[in-house]
């Protein structure tokens, strides 16, 4: 029997956490898709979208440490309005896979990619193999090569 993979939503925004719910239902019916409202993280599943801003407390990068520590093969995928160095350089030390912003649609289409590819992917290598060392050495240029894009289109506004 194969075990059905889990994702869970932290988002204060209940409509945007409904309103992801139901996309990600649509798109990967084999997923079982939870949400939250509350910043507190819950133990046991395989994909964590993260909110940044829970009523102006900065939590994402905090949320995605904890997560590497309990579950460190899961993905973890932050939602996040503001471009912040600080956050940035947390999530790059705790292998969070991507940065979205919820406003922009493209953003929510990579995050489906991203979850694709997660579902799709052959079991894990070892983590100090050659495979996962490189897999995360490119999971991190493409975070940072995006938010560079992005923290330049903030300076030139």
């Amino acid at each position: 029997m194969i075990k059905q993979r889990k994702l869970l939503i932290l988002d204060d925004d209940p409509q945007y956490a409904v309103m992801l719910a139901l996309k990600l239902q649509q798109r990967f019916p084999e997923l079982d898709v939870s949400s939250s409202k509350r910043g507190v993280l819950q133990k046991g599943y395989d994909i964590y979208v993260l909110d940044n801003d829970f009523g102006g407390d900065k939590r994402g990068a905090s949320l995605a440490e904890k997560v590497r520590e309990e579950s460190p093969d899961s993905l973890v995928m932050i939602l996040s309005g503001t471009l912040e160095m600080d956050l940035l350089k947390r999530l790059v030390n705790c292998h969070a896979a991507g940065v979205f912003d919820k406003s922009r649609p493209g953003d929510l289409e990579q995050l489906m990619r991203l979850t694709h590819a997660f579902l799709v992917q052959k079991p894990q290598s070892p983590p100090n193999s050659p495979a996962n060392l490189s897999e995360t050495i490119s999971g991190i240029r493409t975070l940072i090569s995006e938010w560079n894009k992005r923290l330049s289109f903030e300076e030139s506004r």
